[in-house]
């Protein structure tokens, strides 16, 4: 994860780890990463031994509203790319992010496209 943040280091302002347990074949990860925006992602990443992903990317702007959720919780079944899927206001959307760095390419779209960056 680590990595992810230096390759997109230009568009974070700072990060934070709440959580990192890495045992054997298997890891829980919740961070927290500033823009330079002022929105915020919220990761949660956890991998089972089974080899079962289960993810979601909450980013919010800098009020708290959110601005995007991708995550791959399977209660969303008529969705094509099911169990992956965003949200996007009320709306849940077929979703092709399905990674930390899919979605770190996603904001960074966004973010240094904005009028002040």
């Amino acid at each position: 994860m680590l990595n992810l943040i230096e390759k997109y280091g230009h568009f974070i302002k700072a990060f934070h780890v709440s959580q990192y347990e890495l045992e054997a074949n298997t890891y829980r990860l919740k961070m927290q990463v500033t823009f330079i925006d002022e929105s915020n992602l919220v990761i949660k990443e956890y991998l089972f031994k089974n080899r079962e992903r289960k993810y979601a990317y909450h980013w919010s702007d800098k009020n708290g509203n959110l601005i995007c959720r991708w995550d791959n919780a399977k209660h969303w079944m008529d969705i094509p790319t099911f169990p992956h899927h965003k949200h996007v206001g009320s709306d849940v959307l077929e979703s092709t992010e399905t990674t930390l760095e899919d979605v770190l390419i996603s904001i960074s779209d966004t973010v240094l496209s904005a009028p002040d960056q």
